[in-house]
């Protein structure tokens, strides 16, 4: 009697779960990575240029970006805007004629005053000292438009979807007619500024 209680002891024991109570629970890490956009500029020889005094043709002008996101035409707007000085302070440099954008630079050491900017964006200019207007090239790699951002004209552009690229904005060469001058433009450095902003849509 004795054996078979421990036999039956011994049955019990080997047939009995290996660990009681046992549960599984997993914690699940996240982290959440925000869109974000960085831009830098490309220094080139297309930065700087010399015009044909008697014709104001220049040799080539260029702005060059890149930009590096994760995000993409949902996420930002990528606006390209233009300024330049007067005797009043900076103001854009950027003006529609005709469809067409186009880029006025000044002179550096003699500031052109309003009543010349208000001239070459006249779409008749012929009295502008000190300012000259170029035409702004369309960039074949991107989809362009010309329209006000923040209130101020400015060139739209989308990434279609790349997010490690190079945006550069092309002046023409030959001045809009009745912008240069021999006579009435003074020597010396014309300038314009372009900027690149990335704005997080809301």
């Amino acid at each position: 009697m004795k054996s078979n209680f421990i036999i039956f002891l011994f049955l019990s024991i080997i047939s009995a779960p290996a660990c009681f109570g046992a549960a599984v629970r997993e914690s699940v890490l996240t982290v959440i990575v925000p869109c974000a956009a960085s831009v830098n500029t490309i220094t080139s020889s297309g930065n700087n240029s010399s015009i044909n005094p008697e014709t104001g043709v220049h040799n080539g002008l260029e702005a060059i970006f890149n930009v590096k996101t994760n995000g993409d035409d949902s996420t930002y707007d990528f606006v390209l805007s233009g300024s330049v000085n007067t005797t009043s302070g900076e103001t854009n440099g950027y003006f529609l004629k005709n469809g067409d954008l186009y880029l006025i630079l000044a002179n550096k050491e003699y500031l052109p005053d309003m009543a010349a900017l208000s001239d070459i964006t006249s779409g008749s200019a012929q009295n502008n000292k000190n300012m000259i207007a170029y035409p702004v090239l369309k960039n074949p790699e991107f989809d362009t438009s010309y329209q006000k951002y923040n209130g101020i004209l400015s060139c739209i552009f989308k990434s279609r979807g790349k997010q490690n690229f190079n945006i550069s904005q092309r002046i023409g060469n030959t001045p809009l007619a009745g912008t240069y001058s021999i006579s009435d433009d003074s020597s010396g450095m014309y300038e314009a500024a372009i900027t690149l902003n990335i704005y997080r849509k809301p």
